[in-house]
């Protein structure tokens, strides 16, 4: 038996060398092809896992934003308030003093100015905060995957994060101190001429807040046309006003305030600043309105309610008793409205996810 089966090897000696290589190098490909698909099963794996990952601390780092932006109003509420103190004007009028229509008058000013202030600076902390947190967040992710690559370097050391995140406090200690002259000066050019004794209705102070936006907001120049926001990021944050010192931690600290800068100035955010503060001041505006409805169902004829109208003299105190509305605590409705803006969402997860990717992927590279 074994001599046919080597007769016939050796009549078909070609044939049978070809048949043992194809058998041969199909076993090797079938073993190469099988090694390779595990090596992109387990690579696909990973990175699933890395995206999870970081998914999963992207959606807790905009829980912590939002916990924070509503610890933060109570301090945003108390400075407004302090640095417009309609209160203090209240308490003169009841000693009925001899310049009492010049205290109304100021009554007038701080009131306007305080419900346009609060409605900025609501907006804008919202917006630095969730700028910071997520720079942040995009660090941290990195500095964890690097911690289980073995690589010790922080991006964002803990005393940097401290230093950076108190940021906030400058923000309420001297952004808002330096926007509020710039909000007053707008309403005391656009409500200075209205006598306490005119009617105003919603059309006429919808009118009225849109053009101390303008004011605000807009400029002469081409750039402050395309981007009317853009005066306003330097009471966010002022790089030029905030001292460092020369140390490792410095330059980071420095690094971090540059990257938060050039967002502030990036066409993106002020496209969502634009939107927040629409969406912000068409809230204010919702709040009048229901108030005028009120006023409209006493009324003993029948209107409409963009007939209605009341004084000047009247409107005073609504207005001013607005900012316990508009920067009231958890839950805010005007902060609320910010937070679940999907553009606002949006512009969220570009930012962390343009910072949680390493520049280089060989010293921090994403593993499972």
């Amino acid at each position: 038996m074994i001599g046919r089966i080597w007769n016939f090897i050796k009549r078909h000696k070609k044939k049978v060398i070809v048949t043992g290589l194809a058998v041969w190098g199909g076993t090797y490909l079938f073993r190469y092809v099988r090694r390779k698909f595990r090596e992109f099963q387990e690579i696909e794996s990973a990175e699933c896992l890395a995206q999870a990952r970081r998914q999963h601390h992207f959606d807790s780092n905009q829980r912590t934003c939002n916990i924070t932006v509503l610890s933060m109003l109570p301090k945003l509420r108390e400075v407004v308030i302090c640095l417009l103190n309609t209160e203090e004007c209240t308490e003169q009028l009841k000693s009925i003093p001899s310049n009492k229509l010049q205290i109304w008058e100021e009554l007038k000013i701080l009131s306007f100015t305080r419900c346009v202030a609060i409605v900025y600076g609501c907006t804008m902390m919202c917006l630095l905060l969730r700028i910071q947190l997520n720079i942040i967040g995009g660090y941290m992710f990195l500095d964890n995957a690097a911690g289980r690559n073995g690589v010790s370097k922080e991006l964002a050391p803990p005393e940097v994060q401290e230093k950076y995140l108190s940021l906030i406090r400058v923000f309420f200690s001297e952004g808002l101190a330096e926007l509020i002259p710039v909000v007053k000066d707008a309403v005391v050019k656009e409500t200075g001429s209205i006598s306490l004794k005119e009617k105003l209705s919603v059309s006429n102070i919808t009118a009225i807040v849109s053009q101390i936006r303008e004011r605000i907001e807009n400029g002469k120049e081409s750039t402050l046309r395309e981007l009317p926001t853009l005066p306003l990021g330097k009471y966010m944050l002022n790089v030029n006003k905030t001292s460092v010192q020369d140390d490792i931690e410095s330059d980071i600290y420095t690094r971090l305030l540059y990257e938060t800068r050039d967002v502030l100035e990036s066409n993106d955010f002020h496209t969502v600043f634009k939107l927040c503060l629409d969406h912000g001041f068409g809230k204010l505006l919702d709040f009048i309105a229901d108030h005028f409805k009120e006023v409209q169902k006493t009324e003993t004829s029948i209107i409409s309610l963009h007939e209605t109208s009341i004084p000047v003299a009247k409107l005073i105190p609504f207005i001013s008793r607005l900012i316990y509305k508009l920067g009231s605590d958890a839950p805010n409705p005007l902060v609320q409205e910010i937070l679940v803006l999907e553009q606002t969402k949006t512009f969220a997860a570009n930012i962390y996810e343009a910072f949680s990717h390493s520049e280089d992927p060989e010293d921090l590279q994403l593993v499972p």
